[in-house]
């Protein structure tokens, strides 16, 4: 068995650090969110009269713990489970090829939906106030970094029902959202992560160090969520992914997660500070099915109880197109 990739960023001192979102060109998702609310930190957030109340704290959602049952390829007995680079390691070496790793076309096509917690700060209609901003994304990306981006942005959610860790998505959540079109010029959807993508799991991981400022570890779950943003992802750097991960010391393996869409999946935990970051891969592919970040603690900024989810990414679909539409 191939040995683990340590990837073990050094950590940095940052009391207060800013949801990290993947780059989207330039109608990114933060752009999305600045677009809805004014995102101003103010210097503090304590509750104020013209603040909304904290919600309830909501129903707990637990992470479901790691099972027993080793993956295939591994040598343990049914009673005793593997560590997680070694079921990430094993895994990498079943998954499949799905139908869009043989399709062509010069454009990488993505479907996402993406939740984010923050505030309005201030001046807003509603200063200083915790908002979830919603938008659904469909991105057509050609290598030279244009294409066309369709986005359909909700309004903004004071009721914070985007952060409930029960949230499920449908159709019908978008259906009457605000939709943007943008055509992009080349050099306008571009990544800190370079094409080619590297199939070995050392030369990815040094693609994959792209934060200039790494707060740990999860600066690796981050990168990931941005690689599967900006680029196709196709079976052999699927496999790599895996392959890094089982590199990161500290990682909790969760059997049998249901994402927003309600698909199953195995995912991957990393505790730091007051959040909880995880990546949900289907197991019989390897591909990255949605990104969480929860609170395990009291917010840096915002006066929201733990246990809210301050950043989601539903990947619904990626593929290769030969026109945008």
């Amino acid at each position: 068995m191939t040995s683990p990739i340590k990837v073990q960023p050094e950590p940095r001192t940052a009391p207060r650090r800013r949801a990290w979102l993947p780059s989207l060109g330039a109608a990114a998702a933060v752009v999305a969110v600045a677009a809805a609310v004014a995102v101003t930190r103010p210097p503090s957030l304590s509750a104020t009269a013209g603040s909304a109340p904290p919600p309830a704290t909501p129903p707990a959602a637990a992470m479901p713990t790691a099972t027993t049952a080793a993956p295939p390829g591994t040598k343990h007995s049914p009673d005793q489970a593997p560590t997680a680079g070694e079921y990430l390691q094993a895994l990498a070496t079943t998954i499949t090829a799905t139908p869009a790793d043989a399709s062509t076309g010069r454009y990488a096509y993505h479907h996402l939906r993406r939740w984010v917690l923050d505030t309005t700060g201030t001046p807003a209609p509603r200063p200083n106030t915790p908002v979830v901003v919603a938008i659904e994304i469909h991105r057509w990306a050609a290598d030279d970094g244009s294409g066309l981006g369709i986005d359909a942005q909700l309004d903004p959610d004071y009721h914070l029902t985007g952060a409930d860790p029960n949230h499920r998505s449908t159709d019908a959540e978008f259906a009457r959202a605000r939709t943007i079109r943008t055509t992009y010029r080349a050099g306008q959807l571009s990544s800190p992560i370079r094409a080619p993508l590297a199939t070995d799991p050392i030369a990815l991981a040094r693609q994959l160090a792209v934060d200039p400022l790494p707060d740990g570890p999860q600066a690796t779950l981050r990168a990931i969520d941005e690689l599967y943003t900006a680029h196709y992802v196709d079976q052999p750097v699927r496999a790599a992914v895996l392959q890094v991960l089982a590199g990161i010391d500290g990682l909790t393996i969760h059997r049998e997660v249901t994402d927003r869409l309600g698909r199953t999946g195995v995912a991957v935990s990393l505790d730091a500070r007051n959040t909880r970051y995880s990546l949900t891969f289907d197991p019989a592919t390897g591909t990255l099915l949605a990104v969480e970040q929860r609170l395990i603690g009291p917010h840096d900024y915002l006066p929201v109880p733990t246990g809210l989810v301050t950043y989601y990414t539903l990947f619904v679909d990626q593929a290769r197109r030969t026109q945008p539409n």
